[in-house]
């Protein structure tokens, strides 16, 4: 397939979706690209340290363990509400997923630097922990509330029962909250945090990376 046939099919592609469901494809890559952007520049420009950009890998690499086990368990348990064109719906929406993983484990991060006073991420505390914990499950339903029915479907299962029926304002395919997916949303954040203490200790923030980095 040369080039002009390629963008041809591209763009035929996207014009026949759904014009919400063609946003939301394209969006899913674009933010997952500036999220990988972004955390760069910010450590390139000396605003964060490494070992917040290490995490960010890290919080991608937690995310990536679910993402992909719901692709290998199959459209039986995860489908998409549209099909993407050229697979993308595929291991290329992990991969972004996954990105997207890492991210909302760092907003977690930011939430502590602004609702917490003095020096943190030093030791283990519990008021670390709540704040991650709880914006990752807060995260987590409001995400299902608006693509769950949209983007993706979870299947109702004897493993994955809904544990919270439909609620008002939900997508008209929404089988409601599943039991896997906020499931995961409440041990995750607890396995990054210590990974994330784990790389702040063993990478403290030196003098250079209070400058900018060249």
């Amino acid at each position: 397939m040369n080039f002009n046939q390629w963008h041809y099919e591209a763009i035929y592609a996207t014009t026949t979706m759904e014009p919400l469901a063609a946003f939301l494809m394209v969006a899913d890559f674009a933010l997952a690209v500036i999220f990988v952007a972004l955390f760069h520049w910010l450590y390139r420009t000396g605003q964060i340290p490494r070992s917040y950009l290490y995490a960010f890998w890290a919080g991608a690499l937690i995310g990536s363990t679910w993402e992909f086990t719901f692709l290998f368990l199959g459209p039986e348990f995860l489908h998409g509400a549209v099909d993407w064109p050229w697979g993308l719906d595929g291991w290329p929406r992990k991969v972004s997923h996954s990105i997207w993983d890492g991210a909302i484990f760092m907003f977690g991060v930011y939430l502590c630097h602004r609702c917490l006073d003095g020096k943190i991420f030093e030791r283990f505390e519990r008021k670390e922990l709540v704040i991650m914990s709880s914006w990752g499950i807060f995260q987590e339903l409001l995400v299902e509330y608006l693509f769950n029915g949209r983007v993706w479907i979870y299947e109702p299962l004897s493993w994955n029962p809904v544990i919270i029926p439909v609620v008002p304002g939900s997508a008209p395919m929404s089988p409601g909250y599943t039991l896997i997916p906020q499931a995961v949303w409440v041990v995750a954040p607890v396995v990054f945090y210590i990974c994330f203490l784990w790389l702040v200790k063993h990478y403290p923030e030196t003098e250079r990376e209070n400058e900018v980095v060249s």
